[in-house]
């Protein structure tokens, strides 16, 4: 019975494994395509250039199909169209333009452009890195993994003195980012990389300097050499502190020598011939300000005041910090400012009524380091007897020393 049935079927069961198994064979491609598409994104954005080896084909004719390999110059020598630019244009790209050149021969030329076998993928990794060199990459690449790829930065080398400049192999154009920026993750600064692609990390050149005293941290800085003032030398050591007497820094070095220079022209006026530059090994001393005032008598708070380097007083501001006269019992209107000039001591007497009442400037001047601010009581006071007591207890002498 089975061979009658195999007798009868066989024929139609063997003609119909042969359309199953030709079926199979059509459709392979299809069935695969969700595999072969993982990478589509990466082809559809690969740039053709020398060493690749791509496959032409113009359906319906042969003649002008055909594997082609690209040349040092990126140039494509093509059947019937000549010399044409592959160079950095993607497969799409490469596929419209022939078809557009092939125009004058073909009615509605269609072309496919694949690639059969691309070259190798490599980025140059140079200048302030721990390994430079030529490395294999992969077309994800960005800044970052190249730079990995190089072992990272230098010993020594610091980010925020540092630009990366990708020199780009198929237009000739340089990109520059600031290194920081690329840290950050920055999508625009962390640019892609492509192959044949020229980073190169560049660092500024530095002199290490010492800034000291006054200052929000002192220590050991590197100072960009392209821009090696003082002034910049304290900024990097977070500024300078209130105490600090900006009027007479100092500037060490290693030859022996030194130099004050008086930076408050330069850091309240813009004028910036003190911003002295520095040499590699300065140290720079921020010294503290030792200038006060003394604000005594009839006054809330009597006591010394020291004062901030460069900032100017009047009478009524020195009466300020002393938190204001005696309502009851002090008399502003014969206040005294006893200053040394040329050894001797000299007094002027001023009335506050004038400038509170009428604004006379004339009775609330400028108060100067070392000067001896004394409100008397109210009725006639006895100049001769404030002198004998303030020296009696050495204020005139020498009441300033810290």
């Amino acid at each position: 019975m089975m061979d009658f049935l195999l007798g009868r079927f066989g024929c139609r069961f063997r003609g119909t494994v042969r359309k199953a198994v030709f079926s199979l064979f059509v459709m392979w491609p299809i069935l695969l395509l969700p595999t072969l598409g993982a990478g589509d994104d990466e082809v559809g954005t690969y740039r053709v250039g020398p060493e690749d080896q791509i496959n032409i084909t113009v359906a319906r004719h042969p003649e002008f199909s055909g594997t082609f390999y690209v040349p040092s110059d990126g140039m494509l020598n093509l059947p019937a169209i000549g010399q044409i630019v592959a160079n950095g244009k993607t497969l799409k790209e490469l596929s419209e333009e022939i078809a557009e050149l092939l125009r004058n021969r073909l009615r509605s030329p269609e072309v496919t452009v694949n690639l059969q076998s691309p070259r190798m993928q490599r980025v140059y990794v140079l200048g302030a890195v721990r390994n430079p060199g030529l490395y294999d990459m992969k077309s994800s690449w960005r800044i970052t993994e190249a730079l990995a790829a190089a072992g990272g930065l230098a010993l020594g080398v610091d980010e925020a003195d540092c630009k990366a400049i990708v020199l780009r192999v198929r237009n000739n154009k340089r990109e520059t980012f600031a290194l920081t920026d690329v840290f950050r993750g920055e999508s625009q600064a962390n640019a892609k990389i492509e192959s044949g692609d020229v980073l190169t990390i560049e660092a500024q050149e530095t002199i290490p300097v010492y800034v000291v005293g006054k200052v929000k941290a002192p220590g050991l800085y590197k100072l960009r050499k392209d821009n090696p003032g003082v002034i910049q030398a304290i900024t990097l050591a977070g500024g300078a502190l209130d105490e600090a007497a900006l009027d007479r820094v100092t500037i060490s070095r290693l030859d022996g020598s030194s130099k004050a220079v008086n930076l408050l022209p330069a850091m309240f006026d813009g004028n910036q011939e003190s911003n002295v530059l520095l040499q590699p090994g300065d140290l720079v001393t921020v010294p503290e300000e030792t200038a006060r005032i003394a604000v005594l008598g009839y006054v809330k708070e009597p006591g010394f005041y020291a004062l901030k380097n460069g900032q100017k007083l009047t009478l009524s501001d020195a009466l300020g910090l002393a938190k204001g006269t005696e309502s009851n019992r002090a008399d502003i209107g014969a206040i005294a400012v006893i200053r040394v000039e040329n050894g001797q001591q000299q007094k002027t007497v001023y009335n506050m009524h004038r400038f509170l009442k009428s604004g006379d400037a004339s009775h609330n001047p400028e108060i100067k380091p070392g000067d001896i601010i004394y409100v008397p009581k109210s009725g006639r006071p006895d100049w001769d007897f404030l002198v004998r007591s303030l020296t009696a207890i050495g204020i005139l002498i020498n009441p300033f020393v810290p």
